[in-house]
């Protein structure tokens, strides 16, 4: 066990996918992702307690929290930060957040090629966020933002792989538009993991 582990509770509240995962210090983890009609309200603490219970670890225990800040759900991420803000204030442990396009992005597993994550903003806007993969790294050459269909087609400009859940309402007129040069990765791909959030901050 490394000598800075920690017990890691991350969550993503965002998306469609309710997302929790918990990594004990000695390196067990345990990781859910439900799919489907959001009804994170109802199902957030019950998962948490279900990992801390697999886990055999007790709240208290808990030594950081890694929320996903979005953008996404307002319902979904209104939902999951007042959990967050329970936790932090009853326990008083170091809490952190980082952006859920770049959880997306980490969990396509891409090595090489340039990627957009896509969002569904509705009201014909999109939340995107580019980035470069090269030999396994990755730079985000464009930051988080919100774009009008035509703004995106702008931001891109290259051989390009998409993912994201706007794919369903944008990706028939993407491939219109940009033709060999849209890749769209499946539909496994499209949701932020919490998973991704311990990767990306407890370094």
């Amino acid at each position: 066990m490394h000598v800075d582990a920690k017990n890691i509770l991350a969550v993503d509240t965002s998306s469609r996918l309710l997302s929790v995962a918990i990594r004990a210090k000695e390196g067990s983890v345990f990781e859910v992702n439900l799919e489907g009609t959001p009804r994170h309200s109802e199902q957030l603490i019950d998962l948490i307690e279900e990992g801390l219970k697999r886990l055999k670890l007790e709240k208290r225990e808990l030594d950081q929290f890694l929320w996903a800040l979005g953008p996404g759900s307002f319902t979904g991420l209104r939902i999951g930060l007042a959990v967050l803000k329970g936790f932090h204030l009853g326990l008083k442990k170091e809490s952190r957040g980082a952006s859920s396009l770049d959880l997306i992005a980490l969990g396509t597993g891409l090595v090489q090629g340039r990627l957009a994550v896509c969002v569904d903003a509705r009201r014909q806007h999109i939340y995107a966020a580019v980035y470069d993969f090269k030999n396994g790294s990755i730079h985000k050459v464009l930051k988080d933002s919100l774009l009008s269909f035509n703004e995106l087609l702008r931001k891109v400009g290259r051989v390009t792989f998409f993912t994201g859940d706007a794919l369903p309402t944008y990706g028939d007129i993407l491939r219109k538009r940009l033709g060999k040069k849209a890749l769209f990765l499946k539909p496994a791909f499209w949701y932020p993991r919490a998973l991704f959030l311990i990767q990306l901050l407890d370094s």
